[in-house]
C-alpha cells in the first residue's frame, strides 16, 4: 500500500512553490504528462513530492533571461541622452543664425541696389521730361496737338510701365 503520510500538492500550491502563475503551472502539468495520484471532491487534482520535483527541475534548468540585454534605461543614461540632444539643438540653432546672418547680408545689398536703381530711374525720368521739354520747344508748329502719343510720352516710360 502507498506512503499515506506523503504531502499531496495542487497546482495552485506547485505554482505557489514554484513562484508562477496556476496557469503556468497548468500548462507545465498537461506539457509533462504529470499523473495525479488522486482526484479529490470537484475534479481538483492531487500530485506527490516526485511532480513537484520534476516542476522544480523544469524551472531550474528553463533558461533565465540576460539582465544585461534588457537593462532599463536609469536616470544617468536618459539625462546623458537629452543633454546630447540638446548639443545637437544648439548646434543647428549655430547654424540657423549663421544662415540668417548671411540673408541679413544679401538682404541689405538688395536694399541698396534697389536704392541705386531708383535714383537712377528718377534721373531718367528727369532726362526724358527735358527731352520732351525742349523737343516741344524745337517744334515749328505753333499749334499743338494733343494725340494719343503725345499723352503718353508725357508720362514717361517709369508710368508706362506700370500702366
Amino acid at each position: 500500500m502507498a506512503n499515506t503520510n506523503s504531502k499531496l500538492y495542487t497546482n495552485k500550491e506547485m505554482a505557489r512553490v514554484c513562484n508562477v502563475s496556476e496557469a503556468s503551472m497548468t500548462n507545465l502539468v498537461k506539457s509533462l504528462e504529470l499523473a495525479p495520484l488522486k482526484t479529490g471532491k470537484y475534479g481538483r487534482k492531487y500530485y506527490d513530492i516526485n511532480a513537484l520535483n520534476r516542476v522544480k527541475k523544469h524551472y531550474r534548468n528553463k533558461a533565465k533571461p540576460s539582465t544585461n540585454s534588457t537593462k532599463a534605461p536609469t536616470k544617468d543614461n536618459i539625462i546623458k541622452q537629452q543633454q546630447d540632444h540638446i548639443n545637437d539643438l544648439k548646434a543647428q540653432i549655430e547654424t540657423l543664425t549663421r544662415q540668417l546672418a548671411v540673408k541679413d547680408k544679401q538682404i541689405e545689398a538688395q536694399t541698396e541696389q534697389v536704392k541705386q536703381t531708383s535714383i537712377l530711374l528718377s534721373q531718367a525720368h528727369t532726362l526724358t521730361l527735358q527731352a520732351q521739354k525742349s523737343k516741344n520747344d524745337d517744334a515749328t508748329d505753333i499749334t499743338p496737338t494733343v494725340s494719343k502719343n503725345d499723352s503718353e510720352d508725357t508720362h514717361g516710360w517709369l508710368w508706362k510701365m506700370f500702366h
